[in-house]
């Protein structure tokens, strides 16, 4: 009876542990970011509570327009989500890009972290990123 008790109580305490995640930065960081003003719609009140975009940045990497997100789970649990970046030109045509396709990224309990993407073409001047809950949990 003892040895179960004290099982089941490591088992409790080891999933208590893996549910968040504990996250150190410079606090006096020399990084210069560009963050990007972002219009924001959104039709799935329930994914926003769950994940959302902290900020986007950008930058030109030889010549091609990067981006970068950071994506922040807001509940204590895992959490899932799929993501794509689409392309615009500078006349707001969608850029028909191969590397537009939906990705997953996966989030531990209050985790958040960067996606990124670089543009196909160096005529692309903009983008879009989507964010749709993970259907396959």
């Amino acid at each position: 009876m003892k040895k179960l008790l004290i099982t089941t109580f490591a088992a409790a305490l080891l999933a208590g542990c893996a549910s968040t995640i504990n996250s150190y930065e410079n606090a006096d960081t020399q990084a210069a970011i560009k963050a990007v003003a972002d219009k924001r719609v959104i039709t799935d009140s329930a994914l926003k509570s769950k994940a959302c975009v902290v900020q986007i940045n950008q930058a030109k990497a030889g010549g091609l327009l990067k981006v970068q997100a950071k994506i922040a789970n807001n509940t204590s649990d895992y959490c899932a989500v799929n993501y794509k970046f689409t392309w615009f030109d500078k006349d707001g045509m969608e850029f028909d890009s191969t590397t537009s396709k939906w990705q997953t990224l996966v989030l531990e309990g209050k985790e958040t972290k960067f996606i990124s993407a670089v543009a196909p073409s160096d005529s692309v001047a903009d983008f879009s990123l989507k964010l749709l809950e993970d259907v396959r949990n």
